[in-house]
């Protein structure tokens, strides 16, 4: 019997990682990790131990792109289910949820995981897998919370309630919260109740949709019809364009989690970043002895602590520290890397 059916979203507007990446290749498509993708990354991660191929949802623009690394790491038996357009997560998790009751049972657990997101703690990261798939056969709605190291502003937060006595490791949900300000961020910290939000969840199609009814109706109906009418093209399933678009634009926390009940989290400390801008690709990638990461045509003197990337050009740096240095045929970016992660303000 099939344990778990992996979803992976591959969506993404390509602005982290601009001006390497774009609308059309996003960052979960960069060869940056030793010759390898964050999208080939995470359908490696996903594979075995009972787990159904995985299913993909991508916006139909990355299609060959998708099929191009799905045969470089020998994964062509995942099924791939196109977006005519971008409705956000809400959406997307309610096709998969429609998708894999049809195709497999409401009653089997699906995780739904980012295709841009590293983990270092595999064995840390299929544990809490498991916990969350026997609450998901439940019927319980499961969240991962990743434990904190410090008091991140960029990432959502998860306040845990009661332990589930059943379960050791996993938690009621008391409330979800948005990317908070640097102090309000210390103060989670030091309560020891809040965890990361992961974007990382589990539950049995019959869970889902059960609360779905009641919170997002609406789009749950847009996914069901657009499923239903899907078409398979060349191998790929192409969701119905004019049910899909009467979806409304809500993120799956938006829509559902911050109202539904029988919510869990499981904590889970595993190595988890999801790599949001150049700066964190700094931290996970290999680095030489005077911390930079160099990739390409590339050469730093004097030069500390920072990362030069280049995917033709010629780059010399000297006599810097911090900073991010990407040079590509779509343009040229140069940024302390402590602002990275505004990048979407000029982008």
């Amino acid at each position: 019997m099939t344990s778990l059916v992996p979803v992976v979203l591959c969506g993404g507007s390509g602005t982290r990682f601009w001006p390497l990446s774009t609308d059309a290749n996003p960052k979960q498509f960069l060869r940056l990790w030793q010759g390898k993708s964050l999208f080939q990354i995470t359908i490696a991660r996903l594979s075995g131990r009972g787990a159904a191929p995985a299913l993909i949802i991508c916006n139909k623009v990355h299609e060959a792109e998708i099929r191009r690394q799905l045969a470089e790491i020998g994964a062509g038996e995942a099924t791939i289910l196109l977006e005519p357009e971008r409705r956000d997560s809400a959406a997307a998790i309610a096709v998969a949820a429609a998708w894999v009751a049809r195709r497999h049972g409401a009653d089997v657990p699906i995780g739904i995981f980012p295709s841009d997101q590293l983990i270092g703690d595999e064995a840390a990261f299929r544990h809490a897998l498991d916990l969350a798939a026997i609450l998901a056969r439940e019927g319980r709605l499961v969240t991962f919370g990743i434990t904190p190291d410090r008091p991140a502003t960029e990432f959502g937060y998860v306040e845990r309630a009661a332990p589930i006595a059943a379960h050791p490791g996993a938690f009621e949900v008391a409330s979800f919260h948005e990317k908070p300000e640097a102090a309000v961020a210390a103060g989670y910290i030091a309560s020891g109740r809040f965890d990361w939000n992961s974007g990382m969840f589990v539950f049995t199609a019959a869970g889902f949709l059960a609360q779905a009814e009641i919170h997002m109706k609406a789009i749950l109906d847009a996914a069901r019809l657009a499923t239903t009418r899907a078409v398979e093209i060349g191998g790929a399933w192409h969701l119905d364009a004019e049910a899909f678009g009467q979806a409304e634009k809500k993120s799956i926390d938006y829509a559902l989690f911050e109202h539904a009940s029988g919510v869990a989290t499981v904590p889970v400390a595993c190595g988890w970043s999801d790599v949001g801008n150049w700066r964190s690709a700094q931290v996970e990638l290999p680095k030489d002895a005077a911390g930079n990461v160099v990739i390409g045509d590339a050469k730093a003197k004097e030069t500390a602590g920072s990362i030069i990337v280049t995917d033709g050009l010629p780059v010399r740096v000297l006599g810097v520290e911090g900073l991010a240095v990407v040079v590509s045929a779509a343009g040229v970016l140069v940024t302390r890397l402590e602002d990275a992660a505004r990048l979407k303000e000029i982008v």
